[in-house]
């Protein structure tokens, strides 16, 4: 099951979607390579071409893993960051950006000139330390985390800082209030200095 538009929160927005490298199904695919091989060989050898229809037992083997990568997500919001995997039955990790309070990668050399690595969430929930194995293009992604933490956090500062009075309209409109007799001139002239202060 492949992440979706419907899975978002209410004015949540998808940044990336990335997957494991394909390096991960190296493996999966050299065993069918080798298994192939041998079949053949005793094909040839034995004559009996129906020993090919073993074949059957590593190549679905390949096709459950091909299902597994393909349905293994690692996706960023403008909220969080969710791993989603599962082919029949699926579950999720969220971290909400809020709540990552590092973000790092490291890459073997091999893993540097094929562009894969790992990738760690260092959270402030009981998890702790969350490592996202295999991702393709780790440095990108591990950027946009960072990318995306900052701006969701500026976000947040940005929302709960309060809007500075407009000083000088606030006198203007005290004054009006005292021509037209509403408020004392002392009043008016204690308001004057409680606002003055506020400069």
């Amino acid at each position: 099951m492949s992440f979706t538009n419907k899975q978002l929160l209410p004015g949540e927005n998808l940044i990336v979607l990335t997957r494991q490298h394909s390096l991960v199904l190296f493996k999966p695919v050299l065993l069918n390579v080798i298994v192939l091989a041998a079949l053949i060989g005793l094909c040839v050898a034995s004559g009996q071409l129906w020993l090919l229809a073993f074949y059957v037992i590593p190549l679905a083997y390949l096709f459950w893993k091909f299902l597994a990568w393909r349905s293994r997500e690692y996706i960023l919001t403008d909220r969080r960051v969710v791993l989603q995997e599962g082919v029949f039955s699926v579950s999720s990790f969220d971290a909400s950006l809020d709540k990552i309070n590092n973000v790092y990668h490291d890459q073997s050399f091999v893993g540097r000139m094929l562009n894969y690595g790992n990738v760690g969430l260092e959270t402030a929930s009981e998890a702790g330390t969350t490592v996202f194995e295999f991702l393709s293009q780790p440095v990108s992604f591990k950027n946009s985390i960072v990318h995306q933490r900052e701006s969701y956090r500026m976000g947040s500062v940005s929302a709960g800082t309060p809007v500075p009075p407009n000083i000088p309209q606030m006198l203007a409109e005290l004054a009006s209030l005292r021509d037209r007799g509403i408020i004392t001139e002392s009043e008016f002239e204690e308001k004057k200095r409680s606002l003055l202060r506020k400069i």
